[in-house]
């Protein structure tokens, strides 16, 4: 079997925690050929770093001088069309951080091209690829919990990694900080929620910095099948990624911070009943812990990014439908444009 040559755009952080490593797993499928950035001693010591052949200063350099079978774009989405693009007219298959873009049309263009060429077009949704999450798709899809009827989503963001930071990239995105998060809670509810196509948001100001007009958000997504609530925390100094998917006969809850699920049916309010809940949950977390912590040491634990980009090359070698496709990555586009346009509607000149 051939290996897959793959050159990498941007060498941030994503890059090098996510993206790089996921390649170096994947010796069998994948060669991991060149990097690129606008600053070139930052590609050159990523290069070096992981043992990468070729480091280039932009990518037109990095396509005309290597033979490249993927494209791996770690840049800010203002860019991902057209570098997208460029890729795709030189052959290449991209695979591209979330969000695939800021605008629709930008979504629509890569995909177009991406037809035309006869290339395949991949979004990174990572969090739809945490083993909890995935286990959840399949338990709605098989009736486990009878009919979906909504969900809850809390994601925090600690205060040090994006809203105390004055000069933090988010600024340039359209709506500021939801611009960088929201799109997990977009394409998550939208696994689950049809044909989204109204949307409402609330937002207060409680740390009072003057480059963050607002620090904690409240979206609601209403789609045809439910309505998925949204909490986006960055006042806080912890992590977290919890996800409830309510159903008409049982629930389940998602940490996917600690990669577990709990599935819950709570149908009499005894004192029995409630024991037994509650020692169920228990006995689910204690079993997931330790599932958990035998992939982690015999390194069998695949989450997220590993698992789209592992799936990408995949559908490239056996010529089948990528893991995420740019029709999805633009409806999660499409539901984000819908947020920061109400989100200005409410709160005008104060967004960013």
């Amino acid at each position: 079997m051939r290996k897959l040559k793959v050159g990498i755009v941007g060498c941030g952080l994503i890059a090098k925690a996510r993206h790089i490593p996921a390649y170096k797993r994947m010796k069998k499928s994948v060669e991991l050929s060149a990097v690129c950035d606008l600053n070139e001693k930052l590609a050159m010591e990523t290069a070096k770093e992981f043992r990468i052949p070729n480091a280039y200063p932009n990518v037109l350099e990095m396509l005309s001088k290597e033979d490249l079978d993927i494209v791996d774009i770690c840049v800010p989405p203002q860019v991902h069309a057209s570098v997208a693009v460029e890729a795709i007219e030189k052959g290449c298959h991209v695979i591209m951080e979330k969000p695939m873009a800021l605008k629709t049309s930008d979504c629509d263009q890569m995909i177009e091209v991406a037809r035309k060429h006869k290339v395949k077009l991949c979004v990174i949704h990572n969090n739809l690829f945490h083993p909890p999450f995935l286990k959840a798709k399949k338990l709605v899809a098989d009736g486990a919990i009878g009919g979906f009827v909504g969900m809850r989503i809390f994601l925090s963001t600690p205060r040090w990694d994006m809203i105390d930071l004055k000069d933090h990239w988010y600024h340039k995105l359209p709506g500021g900080v939801i611009g960088e998060t929201g799109p997990h809670m977009a394409y998550m509810s939208l696994a689950f929620l049809k044909n989204v196509r109204n949307v409402d948001i609330y937002a207060k100001n409680f740390l009072k910095h003057p480059w963050a007009p607002f620090d904690e958000f409240r979206i609601e997504l209403e789609g045809e099948n439910g309505i998925s609530s949204v909490a986006l925390s960055y006042t806080r100094n912890c992590w977290a990624a919890n996800v409830d998917i309510f159903g008409t006969e049982a629930g389940l809850h998602l940490d996917l911070e600690s990669m577990l699920l709990i599935r819950h049916r709570l149908k009499e309010l005894s004192y029995m009943s409630i024991a037994r809940s509650s020692l169920s949950a228990i006995s689910q977390m204690i079993g997931g812990l330790a599932s958990n912590a035998f992939k982690v040491i015999t390194d069998r634990q695949k989450i997220g990014t590993d698992v789209v980009i592992e799936r990408f090359a995949d559908s490239i070698l056996n010529d089948t439908q990528p893991p995420v496709t740019g029709e999805e990555g633009r409806e999660t586009v499409r539901v984000m444009e819908m947020v920061v346009e109400r989100y200005r509607e409410k709160y005008g000149d104060k967004v960013e």
